[in-house]
């Protein structure tokens, strides 16, 4: 069985506007979507609405932000797919930094990478 490395996309170029808005149309588009948090050194899944991670996500400034697109591919007969998302760096705050997962069906990836300027990277 041959493994497929996922496929990296550049989102240096993108605004934390233009960023907002493909979360919000991958978050309509998705078929899974969840939020973690890292209050020490282990993640752990939690219960918080997409308003309110936009809400962290507008209040962090770009430089305290990791955001990113890949398209997970993993095995051969595995579900392959566009992941969207973006973790805090450093947040002052009790549940510490964040991490926002958004999964997308390939069928939208093409459209969402146009219209949002979202390139490989190299």
């Amino acid at each position: 069985m041959e493994y497929l490395p996922d496929i990296f996309y550049d989102t240096n170029k993108i605004s934390k506007n233009q960023f907002k808005k493909l979360m919000i149309e991958a978050r309509t588009l998705s078929y899974n979507w969840w939020v973690d948090d890292q209050p020490s050194w282990t993640r752990r899944k939690i219960d918080m609405p997409f308003n309110k991670v936009l809400d962290i996500f507008h209040e962090t400034t770009r430089k305290n932000l990791h955001i990113t697109v890949i398209h997970r591919r993993g095995y051969e007969n595995m579900d392959h797919y566009l992941e969207i998302g973006f973790c805090t760096l450093g947040r002052k705050s009790i549940t510490g930094d964040i991490f926002l997962w958004i999964c997308v069906d390939l069928e939208y990836k093409e459209e969402l990478l146009k219209k949002y300027n979202i390139w490989k990277l190299l």
